[in-house]
Order: structure tokens, then sequence, then C-alpha cells
């Protein structure tokens, strides 16, 4: 299976050290800062569009994600983490129908899970929905463990599913799967992938399905990252940073000396950065779970809908056509407080 071991988007940062005396600090701060509390113009210091950001403080003055489940499909994760440990309401392995969903050696369903739903805690980051509760499932590599996967996500409440994973050749079983899972009334978001390319090819992936959101990245110049795949089925973009551009994102990584070291000596080893459309999707996964906080009757294609109508369009001259589409940028990126304007009452 194709992983994208990349990062998303940082939603707030508290109480890990840091050097304020160094350059990288001060990167550090410019881009958290930027991205999602103020209005500055960063514009001139490390490329940082002032426009970049996703709305998502004015959207927590609606709604914070409360009543509503999110499960996180991913390889392996740390539920007791200090930043998510309160919202992780179920674990479960689907490759042995087990509640161990943790790993030595990775971090990246971790990260995931903390863009969707990391507490307001005083420590680390914000989710973009701190008040949703997450289901955390391990999947496998078949076709068996994967439908496993969505049917505990099913039968545990979840009307979100964020799936930061792909194989660029879905199966028949796996998009039937799918099909049924919007038929539920659950939306599920994919990650589009990071090899720069189309997918309008040959490859038939998941992110593709008519019956996903399909989201690539959007980087601090405020246009799409280079490393973004694209093609007529990617519906979104959303922030998830670029490494040769800036020092990444900051999300979870596995507690304590098991995770990551890419901590740039900033953080403390609970935390990473990073970057790729893996973490752009549990940022749209988290927006349509404050869609679903505000309105839970919303069906899988409003949900879509609504996001593809209130997107922000990036891209400095670049034209969209008639239907407000590019190849590049889809329908442009997520804005959480326009679409939470659009969602009825």
């Amino acid at each position: 299976m194709r992983f994208f071991a990349l990062v998303f988007l940082v939603l707030f940062f508290l109480g890990c050290s840091k050097n304020d005396n160094s350059e990288v600090s001060q990167q550090y701060d410019a881009y958290l800062w930027h991205l999602f509390f103020t209005d500055n113009d960063f514009s001139t210091s490390y490329a940082i569009n002032k426009d970049a950001n996703i709305n998502i403080k004015k959207a927590w003055d609606i709604t914070r994600g409360s009543g509503v489940k999110v499960a996180v499909i991913d390889e392996s994760f740390e539920p007791t983490h200090e930043d998510i440990a309160d919202n992780v309401v179920l674990t479960y392995n689907a490759l042995d129908e087990t509640t161990d969903v943790t790993s030595t050696s990775t971090s990246h369903g971790n990260t995931c899970s903390g863009h969707v739903a990391a507490m307001d805690n005083g420590v680390g980051i914000i989710g973009a929905a701190p008040e949703a509760k997450l289901v955390l499932i391990k999947y496998g590599y078949s076709d068996a463990d994967d439908i496993r996967a969505f049917n505990k996500a099913m039968s545990e409440g979840a009307k979100v599913i964020s799936c930061s994973w792909g194989t660029y050749n879905i199966s028949q079983a796996l998009s039937d799967k799918l099909r049924e899972v919007y038929a539920a009334g659950i939306t599920v978001v994919f990650a589009s992938g990071n090899d720069g390319k189309s997918l309008d090819g040959n490859d038939n992936d998941e992110s593709e399905s008519p019956y996903v959101i399909g989201v690539g990245a959007s980087c601090e110049n405020n246009d799409v990252c280079s490393y973004s795949n694209y093609g007529v089925n990617i519906d979104l973009l959303a922030p998830g940073g670029d490494h040769q551009s800036s020092i990444g994102l900051l999300g979870l990584d596995n507690s304590g000396d098991a995770g990551k070291t890419n901590q740039k000596n900033l953080v403390n080893n609970n935390y990473n950065f990073d970057s790729g459309t893996s973490y752009s999707t549990p940022l749209v996964a988290g927006v349509v779970a404050l869609m679903y906080s505000k309105n839970p009757n919303l069906t899988p294609k409003q949900a879509r809908d609504i996001l593809i109508q209130s997107a922000q369009k990036i891209g400095d001259g670049v034209d969209y056509d008639s239907d407000g589409f590019n190849l590049r940028r889809a329908y442009g990126k997520v804005d959480a407080y326009e679409a939470l304007q659009l969602v009825p009452n």
C-alpha cells in the first residue's frame, strides 16, 4: 500500500519547549501563528502567504465538533498520547480483531488522528475538531482487513472516516464497500498521494472514488504543493506544508522516545514536524466533523457539495473552469468557516 508519511496542519501549539532565539524557531512561530490565529502579513517572511489559512478559528466560534465520531483508519496509533487520550472512545485492530493498535516503529496514524481531534488541553496542538471523538482503527494489507476496518467504523457510529493511504489500484470489493458506507450516510475522506503526478492515466486510486472526498495539499505560498497528486476526480486542497520551503507542520508523534526524531529542537518527542497530503486529509475530515456537529442530518453528497461551494480559489492568476475546477487545484482550498455558513441548522 501507498503511505503518505508526511504532515498535515498545525492548529495550535502550547506548552512544549523551544529556543526562541533560533531562526528556525522564528520561522515556526511565524508559520504557526499566521496560519491559524492572526491576520498579520507574513508574505515577505519565510515565503508565507497571509491567506494560507482555512478560517478555523472563526469556525470554532460556531462549533468544535461536539457529538461527532471520526474514525481514523491507518497503520498504527498511540491512543494514550497526552493530546488525544481523552477523545479516544475505541481502538480496533482489523488484522487480528483485538484492541491493540500500537506499534514501536511508526507514528503515521497517530499524527493523522491528532490533526482531526487533538484536544484543547493546554499542551501540544489543537485538532480541527477538538471536541469530536476518535475511533482508531489499525488496518492491514488486504481487502479483507480494509473491509473489516470500514465495517467497524460503521458499527461504532462514525459519521466521518479519514484515510491517509491508498493503493493506486482500488479493488472492486473495496469500491463496493465505499459505496455501502456512502449510502449509510458516512463521509469518507482519502488522501490523493505525494508523487506530484496526475491520477488520470492508468491509476485507479481510492481518492478518485465517487463515494469519497479526495484531498490534495496546499502549501505556505497558498497554492498547491508540488508533491500533491491531482486529477479530475480530486475534490479539494488543504494545508499540508512543505519541508523544502519551511520546517514543515507540527503534529503528534508516538509518545516518548518510540516516535520520530524530527523535532527541530523545538518540541519534545511527543510531537513531530512533517508534511504531505496525509495530513491535509484529516484536516478536511475534521472540518466535515464540524459540519455534522452543526447538522447531523447532512448527507455525504451535501457535505461534499458544501465544501466545494465554499472552497477558496487559490493560485494567483490561475483560471478555474465554468464549474470552478482547476486540474492541479481541484475546486480550491477548504474554508472551515464558510463551509459552516452553508450548513443548514
